[in-house]
């Protein structure tokens, strides 16, 4: 019975969203504060990863239900947004938009269950929602262009992608500092008489209006009505669609398909995304990174630092049991059989796509730290930069010093010398000498355990944990440090020996760049909004040293969307960070 009750309340709604007979509510004119929205709405609730038709709405009425609490939507402009989400084909695989024009040339637009469905002399829509499939969008974009042309046959090749313009829509986005008359809680230094700062027109505080030309210096807070010092947890979600590092065009960039990343099938795919010499696949949503901010950094830098808690680091690893129980030796391949046993960095175990499926996860084994930067103006410079060189350094992690083992001498610089081992060095910097664009920006590091293997189950099932007699095809140590602000790694010779780099590299081992640098910055590297709307997106890359065929020495990239940031259970949190090699 409640089951069905359910149903009819969804049928209810659905029923008044597509305007069955009501009370006549008032007539929504604000095309702006719609469009706004329902932007907004796209970033939280993504049509292309919706898998449910009903539980989209659901999320598509929860964002206007908050914009209107926010009062940056009109309560009677609420059912247009939502209209949109109802008659739309997101969440309904296969289904599409149909457009009809009738004898008196008015144009209709129906939802179809397949494109055979959609019949002549009616098109299929452009759009996945009928407010904007057949016919002009009402919504204001901007479009961005490249061009390419060969020397042979002059051949032109236009991408276009378009986006909604954000500033001016008098919400707070990735980005902003204020936007119109919503400044965000900005104030001047000066309290009283009436004086408030004013936003411009590229949506930045312009504080002359203030007594003394000064505004007042607030850290923003991380969770909008929460102290800073408080526990966190990012969620990651689906994102939008990016092109993956060897894409012919457009690599890291935004996309609608594959088209927009030079035609290769599979090149543009919908984020969370991570790339290993190239090849791509989908990472899991869901994961969890929970932090704890003990004490708010002052202004104007705000650059709190955060702890990612891992209780026990000698704790066996329970997802890889395979790998055996210390204190004994690790078992099957595996390099180390210790993780945290209370880890604030959690990801779900998710499938590789590659020699028929494979089985991934990835566990935390020592304790993070990172920062979270609420300055505004934003001052902080958190993109992470990492070069890597495959020549061993020698136990002391250093060049230049007597143990190191060196091309060609020690080891030839191909895949089974310099290549063939773990060893090699990594050199990290943070900060490209320009501040980070507007909004609330994460840099958090966590030591990981990646262990891939063969299970005994194919597809990889969910929740697997990689046991004794299944293959172990590779298990790597990495120091992932996901930014907002953005990521730029390569190889490099960083000692002089003249080899950098012994394998596939961040795309293939033909390609004349594989060996990086390869950059991943704004805008798919994101802040969350200052008030807390939109959640951030973080990225991440780096060089390793596998030491085996047939990648050996390989680049890395990831990109994971979050939700906005959370208050979590109360918790305490202390790091010291453990010196290592490569980095």
């Amino acid at each position: 019975m409640k089951s069905s009750v359910r149903g009819l309340g969804v049928v209810g709604l659905l029923a008044a969203i597509v305007g069955l007979p009501a009370r006549a509510p008032a007539l929504c004119t604000d095309t702006v504060s719609v469009c706004a929205a329902r932007n907004k709405a796209e970033m939280q609730c993504p049509c292309a990863s919706a898998t449910n038709h009903g539980q989209y709405v659901r999320c598509v009425a929860g964002v206007a239900k908050g914009e209107v609490a926010a009062l940056r939507l009109p309560r009677n402009c609420k059912s247009s947004v939502i209209r949109c989400a109802a008659r739309s084909t997101c969440g309904k695989p296969g289904f599409v938009t149909c457009c009809r024009t009738d004898s008196a040339g008015k144009t209709h637009c129906s939802i179809r269950r397949d494109a055979t469905r959609c019949r002549l002399p009616a098109t299929i829509g452009t759009k996945p929602s009928c407010c904007d499939a057949c016919g002009p969008n009402p919504c204001p974009t901007t479009t961005t262009s490249t061009t390419s042309t060969t020397s042979t046959v002059v051949t032109t090749t236009t991408t276009s992608i378009t986006t909604t313009t954000l500033c001016g829509n008098n919400m707070l986005d990735p980005g902003e500092e204020c936007d119109g008359t919503n400044l965000g809680g900005a104030a001047c230094s000066s309290p009283g008489g009436g004086f408030l700062p004013t936003c411009t027109g590229n949506c930045t505080i312009d504080c002359s209006s203030c007594p003394g030309g000064t505004c007042s210096q607030a850290c923003p807070a991380i969770v909008p009505g929460q102290p800073i010092a408080n526990t966190y947890q990012l969620l990651g979600v689906p994102g939008p669609k990016v092109c993956i590092t060897s894409s012919a065009t457009n690599a890291l960039g935004f996309c609608n398909s594959d088209t927009d990343c030079g035609g290769q099938s599979g090149t543009c795919l919908q984020t969370p995304w991570a790339t290993a010499d190239g090849f791509s696949f989908p990472f899991p949503t869901g994961i969890q990174t929970t932090f704890t901010v003990a004490a708010a950094d002052p202004p104007p830098t705000c650059s709190h630092t955060a702890c990612i808690k891992c209780g026990n680091p000698n704790a066996a690893c329970t997802g890889i049991p395979g790998c055996g129980s210390p204190p004994g030796a690790p078992q099957n391949g595996c390099s180390r059989n210790t993780c945290c046993d209370t880890p604030g960095f959690i990801v779900p175990t998710f499938n590789v796509p590659i020699l028929g499926g494979l089985c991934g996860r990835v566990d935390q084994f020592a304790c993070g730290l990172g920062v979270v930067n609420t300055s505004r103006p934003q001052t902080g410079d958190n993109e992470v930069i990492k070069a890597g060189d495959t020549s061993d350094p020698g136990p002391d992690c250093t060049y230049g010093t007597g143990d190191d083992c060196s091309s060609p001498v020690c080891k030839p610089c191909t895949v089974t010398g310099q290549g063939g081992d773990t060893k090699g060095k990594v050199v990290r910097s943070v900060g490209n000498s320009s501040p980070d664009t507007a909004g609330i920006h994460f840099r958090i590091s966590t030591p990981e355990l990646a262990t891939v293997w063969q299970d005994s189950q194919n597809p990889c099932p969910q929740g697997s944990t990689f046991d004794s007699g299944e293959g172990l095809v590779s298990q790597l140590v990495l120091n992932a440090e996901p930014s907002t602000a953005g990521a730029t790694a390569s190889f490099a010779d960083l000692n002089g020996d003249g080899c950098s780099r012994a394998g596939f590299g961040f795309k293939t081992g033909g390609d004349p760049t594989t060996g990086g640098p390869v950059t991943v910055g704004p805008p798919v590297a994101r802040p969350q909004s200052y008030d807390g709307s939109v959640g951030s997106i973080q990225v991440t890359a780096g060089p390793i040293f596998s030491g085996s065929a047939p990648l050996n020495d390989v680049g890395f990239v990831a990109i994971t969307p979050n939700n906005p940031a959370t208050i979590a259970p109360a918790d305490t949190c202390t790091c010291v960070p453990v010196a290592g090699c490569p980095e």
